[in-house]
């Protein structure tokens, strides 16, 4: 049902109203409360993406321990996930993980291919190589979602973000 205008003899000051403009004026009501819960049961909504940022310096950061930690507060499927650098390191590559925990259930990464940057990519440079885990991409209200560093450039590197894109469930 399409939004239908009302002309301005229908709605003319004195002139009685008819059927077929009451008719009017409900099927447009029926038209916009139904877009309205279009939008808010998420059909067609755009969510931002989730953003786990670590400033400054990373090089002191410990590997392969968690280094940033959320909460997921509705039901999410994962679609893509990238890592983003702002200042490269001399050398070596940086790569991260994102995992998951339900509950007092282990740990539970979203990858099969975790997103790697080496320090020849430069600065701002964005991860390409993440393949995520088809088995581990649907997180639920309550979730934990982690950050963790895998391996880190070695130098001055600053500045790494973590990039989640999802749907909402």
């Amino acid at each position: 049902m399409a939004f239908t205008p009302l002309t301005g003899s229908e709605i003319a000051v004195g002139k009685a109203v008819r059927n077929e403009t009451q008719e009017k004026i409900r099927d447009n009501f029926d038209n916009h409360e139904a877009r309205i819960n279009g939008l808010e049961t998420g059909g067609s909504m755009v969510y931002p993406p989730l953003i786990m940022r670590v400033n400054g310096n990373y090089a002191f950061q410990p590997i392969d321990q968690q280094i940033l930690i959320t909460t997921c507060n509705f039901d999410l499927m994962v679609t893509g996930v990238f890592l983003l650098l702002d200042v490269a390191g001399f050398s070596g590559t940086t790569e991260i993980d994102v995992e998951y925990k339900r509950g007092s259930a282990a740990w539970e990464s979203v990858f099969t291919t975790r997103p790697s940057i080496p320090s020849s990519a430069g600065n701002n440079a964005i991860s390409t190589n993440a393949v995520l885990n088809p088995d581990n991409v649907e997180i639920q209200a309550g979730d934990l979602i982690r950050l963790i560093l895998k391996s880190k450039q070695s130098g001055n590197p600053r500045g790494l973000m973590a990039r989640i894109d999802f749907n909402k469930e």
